[in-house]
């Protein structure tokens, strides 16, 4: 069954929700340089999650928000950013807009980590104000034993984790003739830096580069899918009794 909202017509969501399905997953990114993946690599990682998870939970997908929160990164060609109150709050009234199409529960899937904590704050007072059940997902956080199982080493921004999840998409939106010595920057908690010196950005120095192996990386995706289902079918479980 279509379970994207946008290819949806307004009496097929009046007789589907919250009805027949009363879950929908919302996919949240930036579009930001990410070394030899594309820009968009935080929105295409969370649909492709959201794309495996709808039928698992029976929910339906709203529109990706595109457009997020990018600081260091907003220097490099292609970056986009957009104020961090303007965000927060049109992600509350896109949160309120779910809840009045009448959905009781959401799953929001965040792909870019500068919209962490403006997420938070969104649905904590869109929770206090409607009590509708809402979970905010950091995907890279949530799977990040899985670098560690499949790569034998930490993750970074534009390292061996998003690469792989691109690279398992669709292996055209990775280039790696792009990668240089320049792109890798090991991440110092001593400085803010704008634009920061390298659009891969290593949390632990040596590890977490591209690897670019496409059986690594279905395996990486594969594995981050279903830890992703099961916790949030937990999620949903714990909800039901609560």
């Amino acid at each position: 069954m279509q379970r994207e909202l946008q290819k949806l017509t307004w009496k097929n969501v009046r007789d589907m929700v919250p009805g027949q399905i009363d879950t929908v997953i919302f996919p949240v990114g930036t579009i930001e340089a990410h070394g030899a993946t594309v820009l968009g690599t935080d929105n295409l990682i969370p649909d492709s999650i959201a794309a495996h998870l709808a039928d698992k939970i029976n929910a339906i997908i709203a529109p990706t928000l595109n457009y997020g929160i990018t600081k260091s990164l907003y220097g490099y060609p292609g970056s986009m950013t957009v104020k961090p109150a303007n965000f927060q709050n049109f992600v509350f009234d896109i949160l309120k807009s779910l809840y009045d199409v009448g959905f009781k529960k959401i799953i929001v899937l965040n792909g870019h980590g500068g919209n962490n904590s403006f997420l938070k704050a969104a649905a904590h007072d869109f929770y206090y104000e409607y009590r509708i059940n809402i979970a905010v997902i950091h995907w890279w956080e949530l799977c990040d034993d899985l670098v560690e199982e499949i790569y034998g080493e930490a993750g970074g921004h534009a390292g061996n984790n998003e690469t792989a999840m691109v690279q398992a998409i669709d292996g055209s939106l990775v280039d790696k003739s792009q990668l240089d010595d320049n792109m890798p920057y090991f991440y110092q908690a001593g400085a803010d830096i704008y634009p920061i010196p390298g659009s891969i950005l290593q949390y632990k120095e040596g590890e977490g580069l591209p690897d670019f192996d496409m059986d690594k990386s279905k395996q990486f995706q594969q594995k981050t899918f279903k830890k992703v289902e099961q916790f949030v079918k937990f999620i949903l479980e714990r909800w039901d009794n609560i």
